[in-house]
């Protein structure tokens, strides 16, 4: 079935995912973020809270998210409780502010600006 929201976000520029470990370790997502890219997120989620439980999502790229993007983003978050840690979101792009919204979900994500960031 092909729905318009589909048809707009096929084509667009692939899933990008970059993992710097630290404290908070900050996982940085562009593109596309579906099912296509899952994958490589969980896998740089699990790197992540594998060296620290505290997290940050750099979102500002993504320019389309779906349910299978925000699955990982609360998976992440529980496995992040679940290690007395967090997980923050930074810039998130107006695509991932509107699904969050949308969802609910925009409660369960601190939103942190880059000076905050830097403070931590």
């Amino acid at each position: 079935m092909d729905s318009s929201a589909d048809a707009a976000h096929q084509g667009g520029p692939p899933l990008s995912v970059t993992c710097a470990l630290g404290s908070p370790s900050v996982v940085t997502v562009a593109g596309e973020a579906d099912l296509d890219g899952a994958g490589s997120l969980r896998d740089a989620v699990d790197r992540a809270l594998g060296h620290h439980p505290h997290l940050v999502f750099d979102l500002a790229g993504v320019t389309f998210a779906d349910s299978t993007f925000l699955n990982v983003l609360v998976q992440a978050r529980q496995t992040a409780l679940d290690q007395e840690g967090s997980v923050r979101l930074l810039a998130p792009s107006p695509t991932v502010h509107h699904l969050l919204d949308l969802t609910g979900a925009l409660a369960l994500f601190p939103v942190i600006t880059a000076e905050q960031l830097k403070q931590s």
